[in-house]
């Protein structure tokens, strides 16, 4: 056995580049609650606010109460009966339990909750909105309604949803075949 080499720290920003480092789901989430916030400031209806910023009331709401500006009777009871859940259960196990103490849905229970991580974009969404794996599956997903569909705008769906890649398709990666003797041959 040979000597052991000393511990060499690594250099303060080393690693692995971001892929977009611009992007940054905060921001977005605090941008999207800044719009739902001042619509709503202005008296629209959730549906309203909804189609002005291509989103579901359900999470137009969800952005409100995220910014402490929406208030109603089942809101506030689902939030503190969760909270009280969450002082002795996990966060999944909370939502369950809430959902059957007030005799709803696991769906009704979390879109009357904030935000945790960020908020979720339509499809429609620009790429720069979106993080890097979104886009993955928006390519992925593109690929596959193409090849079960193959049809023109199934294409054009593909050929938008890699434009701006630098590997414009998914290919097979083959090895190549040149022969390599192993340690056995040898």
């Amino acid at each position: 056995m040979g000597k052991k080499r000393a511990y060499k720290s690594r250099k303060p920003g080393g690693g692995r580049k971001k892929l977009k480092p611009e992007y940054d789901a905060g921001k977005n989430l605090k941008e999207q609650m800044e719009s739902a916030v001042a619509l709503y400031d202005s008296e629209m209806s959730l549906q309203a606010i909804g189609e002005e910023l291509g989103l579901n009331p359900i999470k137009v709401r969800k952005l409100l109460i995220t910014a402490g500006v929406y208030e109603s009777e089942v809101a506030e009871k689902v939030q503190d009966t969760f909270e009280e859940y969450r002082e002795t259960q996990d966060y999944k196990t909370s939502i369950l339990s809430t959902a059957n103490t007030l005799k709803l849905s696991k769906a009704s229970v979390t879109s009357y909750l904030p935000y945790r991580k960020g908020v979720y974009f339509p499809s429609t969404a620009e790429k720069e909105k979106i993080s890097v794996g979104a886009e993955r599956q928006r390519r992925y997903r593109a690929m596959k309604r193409w090849r079960t569909d193959p049809t023109e705008e199934n294409f054009w769906g593909v050929v938008l949803a890699y434009a701006g890649v630098n590997e414009p398709f998914p290919q097979k990666r083959t090895q190549s075949r040149i022969k390599k003797p192993n340690k056995m041959q040898r």
